[in-house]
């Protein structure tokens, strides 16, 4: 085996582990501190990778809260009703209006509990599991320490009581209509690893297909697209450049942690009745876009083919309708750009009228263009998965359209890693007509090169398919040779 392909097998081992533990600690839900990061790390242990995508992630969770129950010395024979009192726990709190139960709740909570199950020692109880820190002491009352407790036992609550009556049935509606909400996806989301009715699955996809349902869906076809066609070919040509991956994935984590870092700023407060509702329909494709994408991970070797590739062509269909609404009302942009020809004006007086209008059209252009990339990019990471190429193949094959056939390529050398330059000279050359593609195909491989430790020979095949001047192929080289010696 060559050093080459040792790399290759690091990179997309530690890509899978990423994606493991990106999916299980979301934002202020897991806390991504080292003691639950280095746990996970150490569940992904006990199981193979089939193992852990067939139990829907399941597994890891309850593995974070056995290993606080052991750490406070709970007998094996009690765990079973410790997660019963936790599930009935969080129903309770869910049912409330507050996150927390003060005293008197508590009791009513230990009284009815009595009633449906063998009494427990409520002292005891309560004492075990604020010393596991699954459950904490507040000035409002008990509650939930982390949010992904709350939001795993009161979906575990709502699972077990499906087929018990139209009440939880009521609540999950609920919660899928309002997915766009932090609380409410979440739950929808635990709800997916804790019950394998398909009717959670139809609720959430019916919630899918009415976001934006008016609207015709993205497909890049080259007519689609003229209006950025001249700003692809003003823009400067491409280079694929010698740089290191290492690099290249710190500074890819600190944009990330930057747009992490500034995303409540821009989003709505939950349950804020003045949210408009064209925000409540973006941040609903993104978190059912998110929901679904777990679903096909978590679910490949259990759902027939038809309900994968039904999820995963809803998920494409309302995100690319979003990207549709995006470029049809982009006057915001131009407002924007407005605003920008008024600054570089008050800036320099002495511009020329041309010049300042091939700034606001690069600017206005530039921003849809980095918008379409961004969205394939979103929509690939959400929706993909290593072992889902035959699903991604036909619903891409039955729709074929140059958008599918981007963001299949994006799944594929994200989570296979398959740098098939076969496919690629395919692609480029059916591009030929279409520059705006062209253009996207060429950042999406060279951006795969910058994040993986890809070999002189392989690099220098790309350049060869994908046109790239051949001057940047000559400093490749030299840059090759510099290294060796």
């Amino acid at each position: 085996m060559t050093e080459e392909t040792d790399d290759q097998q690091i990179w997309a081992k530690i890509d899978e582990l990423r994606l493991h533990v990106d999916s299980l600690v979301r934002k202020n839900v897991v806390p991504a501190k080292p003691f639950h990061i280095l746990t996970l790390l150490q569940s992904f242990e006990t199981m193979t990778t089939q193992r852990l995508e067939l139990t829907a992630y399941g597994h890891c969770y309850q593995y974070l809260i056995y290993q606080a129950l052991e750490r406070v010395h709970v007998k094996q024979t009690e765990i079973d009703t410790y997660l019963n009192v936790l599930s009935e726990l969080g129903g309770a709190i869910l049912e409330s209006s507050s996150e927390s139960l003060d005293d008197s709740g508590l009791d009513v909570f230990f009284k009815k509990y009595s009633e449906n199950f063998l009494t427990v020692d409520q002292d005891k109880v309560i004492k075990d599991l604020v010393s596991s820190f699954i459950l904490q002491q507040s000035e409002a009352g008990l509650k939930f320490r982390y949010r992904y407790l709350f939001y795993f036992f009161a979906a575990k609550k709502l699972a077990d009581s499906i087929h018990r009556g139209e009440e939880a049935k009521k609540r999950i509606k609920h919660l899928v209509n309002t997915i766009h909400l932090e609380k409410a996806s979440n739950i929808v989301l635990f709800l997916t690893h804790h019950s394998k009715d398909p009717w959670i699955i139809e609720e959430i996809l019916l919630s899918v297909m009415d976001i934006f349902s008016d609207e015709k869906e993205v497909t890049l076809e080259a007519s689609s697209l003229s209006f950025l066609q001249d700003f692809v070919q003003e823009i400067p040509d491409l280079v694929l450049e010698n740089r290191d991956a290492r690099q290249e994935r710190l500074e890819d984590d600190r944009q990330k942690d930057f747009i992490e870092q500034h995303e409540d700023q821009n989003n709505p407060v939950d349950n804020d009745k003045n949210v408009e509702e064209f925000m409540v329909k973006v941040n609903k494709v993104f978190r059912s876009i998110e929901v679904c994408g777990q679903i096909l991970r978590n679910r490949l070797g259990s759902l027939e083919r038809n309900s994968l590739e039904f999820i995963y062509e809803e998920s494409l269909l309302v995100s690319l309708r979003f990207l549709s609404v995006f470029l049809r009302f982009s006057e915001y942009v131009r407002e924007e750009s407005i605003r920008k020809i008024q600054k570089r004006l008050e800036q320099n007086p002495n511009l020329q009228d041309s010049k300042i209008i091939q700034e606001v059209k690069s600017f206005y252009l530039g921003i849809n263009y980095n918008v379409i990339l961004a969205m394939l990019y979103k929509i690939g990471f959400s929706l993909g998965s290593a072992k889902g190429r035959d699903i991604y193949t036909k619903v891409t094959e039955s729709n074929y359209k140059p958008s599918l056939c981007l963001i299949q390529e994006i799944i594929e050398l994200q989570f296979e890693k398959k740098l098939d330059t076969h496919k690629i000279d395919k692609l480029h050359s059916e591009f030929s007509k279409n520059p705006v593609c062209d253009r996207l195909l060429k950042q999406i491989i060279l951006r795969h090169c910058y994040m993986h430790d890809i070999g002189y020979k392989d690099r220098q095949k790309l350049a060869n398919k994908l046109n790239i001047p051949i001057q940047v192929q000559r400093s490749i080289l030299i840059v090759s040779k510099t290294t060796q010696d």
